[in-house]
């Protein structure tokens, strides 16, 4: 018997809340025994390579999130053969972009020291590049059994695979650097984490969705007509996104230099898993909405969304909070004194983690209404917004990684804070965003409140106690409260903090049956 929409999204929840906080531990301890024995220089080319790669998966056009909006319909409807169909577009396309991508790469060789610079003369880092690059590659040949999963509500099958994969291949690597001290052998166990999580989900999605190999019929004309249209859509999206994010490693490097690259990246860490938590977190409610869209009307669409964007709030005001007062903490007792940033190039890390991810939860409704094809030109704006930014600060005032945060901070308030509401609401909803508006200042509100009390906090405890344990333990506390008290009272008497009250108390029902 098929389980209840707000039974799976409950279960997906817990699950990926669970399997984010258990792979987070292993993560640090394994970046630890990198930067010891592999050090910072290759820290910083890696994390170059990563931020390359990532530009170069711009290939993919959007295409999975194009054809995941279309399966929600068919999963509803039991419509096999429709997701047969699906399946093989999705699986043929990311075949074709594997091939495209590792073109792309080798051609990228021969260039690698106008990135590098003094580093290139690190070893192999060709061989290193090449290994990133096979690991980009295999990525594409199981990864769309993943999206078949997720649509359907089963994610947490996802997550707990995940968390056994990386387990495995963490710890061997934490083994390997400590036996051989291998970057080559390192990097491979890394990079291949991703396709080997693949490979055991496509073994899952053959032995309980084997009808998705069946037919081998096409989309009509009308049908490849909305994927086209959500496929151009989807793909500015995603140069918007990798311009905003995966170019900053880019520009620093040229810049400031690959150190200084591996410096922010260790910060990049820390915002990483929070981002990755959130975005797992709300994603779980992703196939939920998906049948939501086909089941109810526009308001109560509109309710939802409101309510979880309460839900996203919550979660970004804290782990916001925490990379600003928590960070040097962290950074001090995983890898020392010497790598913590000063306070106000934390306080802009902080600040564009916040209005980069407080739209976390409209990227999941643009997916499931289907409304990238709305979005293409303001996506260009905040791209074009980005580069001039980052670039004005860095060239004309030669502000470092201080300002290609800046940079990304300024472009996406000025472009898709605003503008993606507005898609979302207009297309989406059929309304105004009045509403979205008025909650977004009154978060904005709630965070400085949070911001000036936590600062005093922060003085009063840096008086009594030095960087450490102690010192952490006690920020983190009076964080919580603060974070916790603003974010409920902030919120009394609304529908929100009812819903939110409601999900608790659901949990807490669900954890009791061992459901």
């Amino acid at each position: 018997m098929k389980q209840s929409r707000t039974k799976l999204a409950m279960k997906n929840v817990i699950v990926t809340g669970i399997v984010t906080l258990l792979n987070f531990p292993i993560q640090f301890i394994n970046r630890f025994f990198m930067v010891r024995y592999l050090g910072m220089a290759y820290l910083g080319i890696t994390s170059l390579y990563a931020n390359i790669l990532s530009v170069l998966s711009l290939t993919d056009l959007g295409v999975g999130t194009a054809i995941i909006f279309m399966m929600y319909k068919p999963l509803e409807d039991g419509d096999h053969r429709k997701l047969s169909i699906l399946m093989r577009y999705y699986r043929n396309i990311y075949h074709a972009i594997a091939i495209v991508i590792f073109a792309l790469g080798l051609i990228i060789i021969p260039f690698l020291h106008v990135f590098l610079g003094k580093q290139i003369n690190y070893p192999h880092v060709y061989v290193l590049f090449l290994i990133y690059l096979l690991g980009t590659v295999s990525s594409y040949l199981f990864s769309y059994n993943q999206s078949l999963l997720n649509a359907d509500q089963q994610s947490h099958i996802v997550s707990a695979i995940n968390l056994v994969v990386c387990y495995v291949m963490l710890t061997a690597q934490i083994i390997t650097v400590v036996m051989f001290k291998s970057p080559l052998l390192y990097t491979a166990l890394f990079v291949f984490t991703g396709f080997v999580t693949n490979l055991f989900v496509s073994i899952y999605v053959r032995r309980h969705y084997p009808y998705i190999y069946e037919t081998k019929d096409r989309l009509t004309k009308e049908e490849n007509r909305l994927l086209f249209d959500n496929v151009v859509g989807n793909f500015f999206l995603r140069v918007s996104g990798v311009v905003v994010t995966g170019t900053d490693n880019l520009f620093l490097s040229a810049f400031a230099g690959v150190v200084q690259v591996g410096f922010y990246a260790n910060y990049v860490t820390l915002t990483a898993f929070l981002q990755k938590f959130m975005t797992q977190v709300i994603s779980s409610f992703t196939g939920s909405i998906g049948n939501f869209s086909f089941t109810s009307d526009y308001s109560a669409a509109e309710d939802l969304f409101h309510k979880l964007q309460y839900i996203n709030f919550v979660i970004l005001n804290l782990a916001t909070m925490g990379i600003v007062f928590l960070s040097k903490d962290v950074i001090d007792l995983w890898l020392g004194k010497q790598y913590v940033l000063d306070p106000l190039t934390t306080l802009l890390i902080g600040l564009s983690f916040y209005v980069m991810n407080y739209r976390v939860l409209g990227w999941g409704f643009v997916a499931v209404y289907g409304l990238g094809k709305h979005m293409k030109l303001f996506s260009v704006n905040e791209m074009v917004a980005n580069v001039v930014f980052s670039l004005i600060f860095l060239w004309g005032f030669h502000m470092g990684l201080r300002g290609v945060i800046l940079g990304t901070i300024l472009s996406t308030i000025l472009t898709v804070s605003w503008q993606d509401p507005y898609i979302i609401f207009k297309y989406g909803f059929h309304s105004r965003p009045t509403k979205y508006f008025g909650r977004y200042i009154r978060n904005l509100i709630i965070i400085g409140i949070e911001y000036g009390v936590l600062l005093l906090t922060e003085r009063w405890i840096d008086n009594k106690f030095n960087l450490g344990v102690i010192h952490f333990g006690l920020l983190l506390m009076a964080l919580l409260i603060v974070v916790a008290g603003c974010s409920v009272l902030g919120y009394l008497k609304t529908r929100e903090l009812a819903y939110s009250r409601g999900l608790v108390l659901k949990l807490k029902l669900l954890g009791r049956l061992g459901l």
